[in-house]
């Protein structure tokens, strides 16, 4: 049972004991001491016996007054009128609990029935490339996840820089779909600061009609993108075209955030006709092009992988093959 079913059936149960404790207790405390005095009178009769009866209210008391001319013989004219008022008022404090008794328990059935209002509590970010090893690198698809309760509908989720205020893409599903996935442009919208090895705190937004969730901020690592290109035409300033090959580290496509004498170590990855062939290189981002043996052992129907070594910047790093022969 949820916290909110069992506050809603609260009334239900606070009416149903409260009748049942009137109905016990309360009748026989109604007259109070008038009542009292003409029990004890009754008891100090040695014609009467009283305990036959058990506890006595003004109800019961009058039904004996009424039916038993003995009990009627020892209760004067005023105590018999004040006695008909009391069970009056005795009456009438039965109907007035017994509505206030149906009035809490129609109360929590409304409270259980009614729909509930939807409330969201949205998770932090979370990178969706396993090699990231719990780190956000704003090269890779987001996964932002939130729990819901309460009637669904639309909803507004987006990624927000918690310093700058910049936000995402929006995306527009129903409350129950409790998962979007940001793709690497819509995230790179967030990640306004752009420079090597610094970091952007942001956080998972999500908002309805009524209200607006924010998670805990994470840190999302600026990424850098290392490509080695095969096979790219060079043409010489005399006019004479040939081959080359470059392997480069960048931020958003461009060197200028990295440092001017950047180099890294990587391996190449594929294979021949009979087994597998690692190249290793090496390469700095001042370099024009990269010498690469080997590359007539390849089988070019088999894809092409490549392994960043060094620095020590591999979680942050994504790495791509283009080209063929």
């Amino acid at each position: 049972m949820s916290v909110m079913s069992f506050l809603g059936g609260l009334p239900a149960l606070l009416g149903i004991a409260g009748f049942f404790a009137y109905l016990w207790v309360g009748q026989s405390k109604i007259g109070g001491e008038l009542l009292k005095d003409i029990v004890q009178r009754l008891r100090t009769n040695p014609n009467l016996d009283l305990k036959a009866y058990g506890d006595l209210s003004p109800a019961k008391l009058g039904k004996l007054v009424e039916s038993d001319s003995r009990i009627k013989d020892s209760v004067n004219a005023q105590d018999q009128k004040l006695l008909r008022l009391l069970i009056i008022l005795q009456h009438g404090l039965t109907v007035i609990v017994l509505l206030v008794s149906a009035g809490l328990v129609g109360l929590s059935v409304w409270l259980i029935s009614r729909p509930q209002p939807l409330s969201v509590t949205v998770k932090a970010p979370t990178d969706v490339n396993k090699d990231a090893e719990g780190l956000l690198v704003d090269l890779d698809p987001l996964d932002v996840q939130w729990q819901s309760q309460g009637v669904p509908e639309t909803v507004t989720v987006f990624l927000e820089n918690v310093d700058t205020g910049a936000q995402s893409g929006k995306r527009t599903p129903a409350a129950d779909i409790r998962d979007v996935v940001f793709s690497p442009s819509e995230v790179h919208q967030v990640a306004t600061d752009r420079g090597y090895h610094h970091k952007n705190r942001i956080r998972s937004v999500v908002e309805w009609s009524k209200g607006k969730a924010t998670s805990q901020p994470v840190d999302l690592l600026v990424g850098i993108n290392v490509e080695l290109a095969l096979y790219g035409q060079l043409i010489a300033a005399s006019g004479k075209t040939g081959v080359i090959h470059t392997l480069v580290a960048t931020i958003d496509d461009d060197t200028a955030a990295l440092p001017t004498d950047y180099c890294f170590t990587v391996d190449m990855v594929g294979r021949s006709k009979t087994s597998a062939v690692v190249i290793p290189l090496n390469s700095c981002n001042a370099d024009t092009q990269v010498s690469i043996p080997g590359l007539n052992t390849l089988d070019w129907t088999r894809p092409l992988g490549l392994v960043y070594n060094t620095p020590d910047d591999r979680k942050i790093v994504r790495t791509q093959v283009t080209g063929h022969p």
